[in-house]
């Protein structure tokens, strides 16, 4: 159930639990809803592909701090961002899209 008229939705862990399958079609049904309600979406995720795949911008933190900010690519790419997310585990690293630097 959605509220009518929200200018701002709020998701934490929408797809927690949810398999890969499901989960890959949840990206398109968020942008469909953010576009039919005219809202603003904040969501709190930890799957990168599916964040990137829908944000506009994107804030990371470790341990409570912003530790990059700016749009997909930006954050992508950032040194912080692949070591505190993504380690040093090149599947996670490829499965994420991020590109060796």
């Amino acid at each position: 159930m959605l509220a009518l008229d929200a200018r701002l939705i709020m998701l934490d862990e929408p797809t927690a639990g949810v398999a890969q399958k499901e989960t890959e079609t949840f990206g398109p049904l968020i942008k469909a809803i953010q576009r039919e309600l005219g809202s603003s979406i904040l969501i709190v995720e930890h799957d990168m592909p599916m964040v990137m795949s829908i944000s506009d911008r994107i804030y990371c933190l470790e341990a409570g701090t912003v530790i990059a900010e700016g749009t997909p690519q930006e954050v992508r790419e950032n040194p912080a961002v692949i070591s505190s997310y993504l380690g040093t585990d090149e599947r996670a690293i490829q499965r994420s899209g991020v590109r060796a630097t």
